[in-house]
């Protein structure tokens, strides 16, 4: 058996009852009267849609600048390149 903390396999995770009342384990009932996110919270849906995961090869200089100024470098350049984007558009 693998080490569960890093596998996705469920057959490497033992069951266990679990007894949480704050965070019942789901019913068939509960699945089946389940909504989609972009039905129950639209506003959070499109966030979540309008955002993409992408690999760039960025030089060290240019992350550099960013982490200088702390550990939000990413949504900082993320915002960067966000207001270029707008420029770009509006011109």
């Amino acid at each position: 058996m693998a080490d569960p903390k890093f596998s996705l396999d469920p057959d490497d995770y033992e069951d266990v009852d679990i007894d949480d009342p704050d965070n019942p384990e789901w019913t068939e009932e509960d699945f089946a009267e389940a909504r989609p996110l972009k039905e129950v919270l639209p506003e959070l849906y499109e966030q979540v849609a309008a955002q993409q995961d992408v690999s760039l090869k960025l030089t060290r200089r240019t992350i550099a600048a960013f982490a200088l100024e702390g550990d939000d470098w990413r949504e900082r350049m993320a915002e960067a390149l966000e207001r270029i984007a707008r420029d770009k558009s509006a011109a």
